[in-house]
């Protein structure tokens, strides 16, 4: 569900950028031009610490101090340098336009077939399945929120891991959503990594409400959030879904996973959507 793009352009003299999705500014790639025309790309990230970056350039008169495309996982929050960009000769034009895309979580993950997991909820409440697996309103097949599960849930309810891990990402800033995918990129999460590499997102919480901080470890049924209604949604209810980020033939991809989940019917392959778990 994390996937933002964004692109720049610059020509001698002047600077222009336009954001693409930019609502999450969980991770921004930006430029830092000095006299001389030497340009140096920097990544910054902030409530954010594992990401895969795909930075392209198309460059005239201009090289680069590292070969393009680069892809580059990112491991820990604050600012860092991509790559420096120097004019090839400075009696004449030179320009050059970028583009990124970044992905939470790293490469390499490999789903434990023996795992399961809890309900993200208290095990002493149940909460109806409003959409599950290849759902018509948003986890279609094939899209990369296939295999995720939306359980209906009041604002303000906790939200608990459903396995244990590290926090990756937390934003807790929005205070916006509704049903329309231009709230795509306007909700409020917390990111765990388990110990196999792969992630899970446990989307929509309420503003300031993230339980946990990036760094923390947390373990299974640990309260890590409170429900909210942030994002691209129709009412309030907490998106959870596993996930992991492989290499593709077109670039990094994040890959939804079906999991096996732990409920009062006992260990279930795939929940229905319309029970009440």
């Amino acid at each position: 569900m994390r996937i933002i793009a964004a692109l720049a352009l610059a020509a001698a003299g002047s600077v222009s950028v336009s954001i693409a999705q930019s609502d999450d500014q969980a991770l921004t790639v930006t430029a830092e031009q000095s006299g001389d025309g030497v340009v140096r790309l920097i990544v910054t990230t902030d409530h954010l610490s594992e990401a895969t970056l795909t930075l392209t350039a198309t460059l005239v008169n201009m090289d680069s101090s590292v070969k393009l495309p680069l892809v580059t996982e990112l491991k820990g929050a604050g600012k860092r340098g991509l790559c420096v960009l120097t004019p090839h000769d400075r009696s004449t034009n030179w320009k050059y336009h970028y583009h990124y895309v970044w992905k939470y979580g790293t490469r390499g993950g490999v789903p434990d077939p023996d795992a399961v997991y809890r309900l993200p909820y208290p095990a002493s409440e149940h909460h109806k399945l409003m959409q599950g697996h290849r759902g018509a309103f948003s986890h279609q097949a094939g899209s990369i929120n296939e295999n995720a599960y939306d359980f209906e849930m009041p604002i303000g309810n906790t939200v608990c891991a459903s396995r244990g891990g590290v926090v990756i990402g937390v934003r807790q800033d929005s205070d916006v959503g509704g049903p329309s995918e231009a709230f795509n990129l306007s909700d409020n999460y917390v990111i765990i990594r388990h110990g196999d590499g792969t992630y899970a997102e446990y989307i929509h919480l309420r503003k300031r409400g993230a339980l946990v901080a990036l760094g923390d470890t947390v373990d299974a049924g640990q309260p890590i959030g409170l429900a909210g209604v942030t994002g691209h949604t129709t009412g309030p209810h907490v998106h959870f879904e596993v996930y992991r980020l492989t290499d593709q033939p077109g670039g990094v991809e994040r890959e939804s996973l079906s999991v096996k989940m732990l409920t009062k019917h006992g260990v279930c392959d795939e929940l229905t959507e319309g029970i009440v778990y």
